[in-house]
């Protein structure tokens, strides 16, 4: 018995080091939405969104505290929370003007996660 238990031991502080290391990182980093939210979140705890296509179409709401969550992008709540935050981005670079030293540039404004 001793010898299942070394081996099962062995592979998971094989399993733990290689997490801490990063191994395959760039799938843990890719955010999968396996359900969509039913419950309305605050427009002024969403910091930014992102929207995922493939077989769930989803927005992926990421609030101020850091946490994803994924919601229906039909849903009417979800169109308007999408809307007032484009509205803020958009607001918040026309604010923002160059002064003598700057140069104005034409770049695109992205939302990332």
């Amino acid at each position: 018995h001793s010898n299942i238990y070394s081996i099962r031991n062995y592979i998971l502080f094989l399993f733990a080091w290689f997490s801490l290391l990063g191994v395959g990182s760039e799938v843990l980093e890719k955010t999968i939405c396996v359900s969509l939210t039913t419950q309305r979140l605050p427009i002024k705890n969403i910091k930014t969104y992102t929207i995922k296509e493939g077989s769930m179409k989803a927005v992926i709401f990421i609030t101020r505290r850091g946490l994803k969550v994924c919601a229906d992008p039909q849903v009417e709540w979800v169109k308007k929370a999408v809307r007032t935050i484009d509205k803020s981005s958009r607001r918040n670079v026309s604010q923002t003007k160059p002064t003598g030293a700057q140069q104005p540039n034409n770049t695109a404004v992205t939302l990332t996660a």
